[in-house]
């Protein structure tokens, strides 16, 4: 089979280089000027003491964390580095992506520049999370399958099947983008040609392999993992669930921009459309690997949240379609909208990267989610300051984001336990077997307005006094407050006798 590939022009790969540069450098200034969040503290404690996998996702996230807080040290910096990478490898893949897919090197530099203009990916190139090497593997089947159905070479078979597994072995999501491949595969000659090769089903056997070490963890902990996954894909009642949905799409509007949200809606249909009626396989790819995704989520909030970043996959053929497509509109006023889009998102970002490294706009507190980034290292401060009256003393918390936060800020970044379910602090994925020297300790025991927490704890401890109340800042406002209570005399003992 010919290639329908062509080179890309020089100009576009310097702009498209220029763009890589300019956001991995405000990335990874953000990256080292602002505290980390509790869900990224979280995932840091992960990478301390490395699993196959972990109750809440695969292990990918902690794995590379781990590869760059070895190399670079604990910063903030070197902790959020995968997401920064992350994000200009998709950039990457997403230019060559479109490219490949519209035979025109400026449909990949405007998806490019359309995929950092948003707010939901501008973030992601500076927080990290799970979504950080799911977008990348997820990017790379895409762009695998792009060079395979118009190239016809193997190789692009088994860059697929490894990038399926490390997908899976990255976030559970990535069984979405599944059922688009496999319809492709279906409809289209160029892809059921593949149906009787043996290296298709090689690539089942190396997809499967990469898969291996979620599996294993899952098999060795009854399922616990995947079968918590599997609830959050079942409905369950809620009060209002068209409120759910609606919620759920504003804030899909906002995180991607409203222009740019409308042209993706547009790109996923054409993409259907227009590659079936053209018998171009790879446009008809974007679409069956975004609309049924976001339908998904769409659906699944009527049974409760969803996430706004848990759609983000979604958007990455819809971004190639639409700027395909879109880059060849005739309507004049399609065309200002078109060119109209990623500026509006670009001004929308730029705010965000303000808000995050200043604090400086008068964002209302309730709408400003930057303000999770502020006044950890006073509440840590003060934590430390109890912890050097009491030096045998340990701290536990009722969150996980807190428990995580508490571990990378303070100075010796200590084990901070969490109340179990049945009262036994623990350390979240971590064994049980760390909390055998705590009997007769005391505890600091970290908790935001924790006057209900309280009875959870009493039984286990022989008195409870409170120490400090702490306010937590974002901005100069006072964002919430947390109290340290003072726990002596740890008994174990006493568990299940409530």
């Amino acid at each position: 089979m010919t290639p329908r590939s062509q080179i890309a022009d020089p100009k576009d790969v310097r702009l498209l280089a220029m763009l890589v540069s300019a956001a991995a450098l405000v990335h990874l200034w953000l990256a080292g000027h602002t505290l980390l969040s509790g869900d990224e503290a979280y995932y840091w404690l992960w990478s301390r003491r490395l699993q196959l996998s972990y109750f809440d996702h695969p292990g990918m996230m902690a794995w590379w964390m781990a590869a760059m807080t070895f190399g670079f040290g604990a910063s903030e910096m070197a902790v959020r580095l995968p997401a920064v990478i992350a994000s200009a490898l998709v950039t990457l893949l997403i230019f060559d992506g479109a490219r490949l897919a519209f035979q025109n090197s400026r449909a990949g530099l405007w998806a490019a520049f359309w995929l950092n203009a948003t707010i939901l990916f501008g973030a992601a190139g500076v927080l990290v999370t799970p979504d950080s090497p799911l977008l990348v593997f997820w990017s790379l089947a895409l762009w695998s399958v792009i060079r395979l159905l118009m190239e016809g070479r193997v190789r692009w078979l088994y860059v697929l099947g490894l990038s399926l597994g490390l997908g899976f072995a990255s976030k559970y999501t990535m069984v979405l983008i599944a059922p688009g491949i496999v319809l492709t595969f279906v409809l289209f000659p160029s892809g059921r040609r593949w149906w009787s090769s043996p290296h298709f089903y090689a690539a089942i056997v190396l997809a499967l392999l990469c898969t291996s070490p979620v599996l294993v963890w899952n098999a060795a902990h009854d399922w616990v993992s995947i079968r918590k996954q599997l609830s959050h894909s079942f409905d369950v009642p809620v009060r209002e669930p068209l409120k759910s949905m609606t919620t759920f799409l504003a804030t899909q509007v906002g995180v991607m921009t409203p222009l740019v949200f409308v042209f993706l809606l547009w790109g996923m249909g054409w993409a259907l459309w227009a590659g079936w009626r053209r018998d171009r396989p790879e446009w008809f790819l974007l679409g069956a690997t975004s609309a049924p995704v976001l339908v998904f989520f769409i659906k699944h909030s009527l049974g409760g949240l969803v996430q706004p970043h848990w759609p983000g996959p979604a958007y990455l053929g819809a971004v190639m379609a639409a700027t395909g497509a879109g880059a060849a509109l005739s309507s004049s006023w399609a065309r200002r909208a078109f060119l109209a889009a990623p500026l509006l998102g670009a001004v929308m970002i730029g705010g965000v990267y303000v808000q995050m490294g200043s604090a400086a706009l008068p964002v209302p507190l309730k709408a400003d989610a930057m303000s999770r980034l502020g006044g950890w290292t006073e509440l840590a401060a003060a934590v430390q300051a109890e912890r050097m009256a009491r030096p045998n003393s340990f701290v536990f918390a009722t969150k996980h984001e807190l428990s995580g936060l508490l571990s990378y800020y303070l100075p010796d970044h200590p084990m901070v336990f969490l109340t179990g379910s049945s009262g036994i602090p623990r350390i979240p994925s971590y064994d049980a077997v760390d909390v055998a020297g705590l009997p007769g300790r005391d505890g600091l025991f970290v908790v935001r307005d924790g006057a209900d927490a309280l009875a959870d704890i009493r039984p286990y401890f022989s008195r409870l006094s409170l120490l400090r109340q702490v306010e937590r800042h974002w901005g100069g406002k006072v964002v919430d407050h947390y109290d340290i209570w003072l726990a002596e005399g740890y008994r174990p003992g006493s568990f299940g006798e409530k």
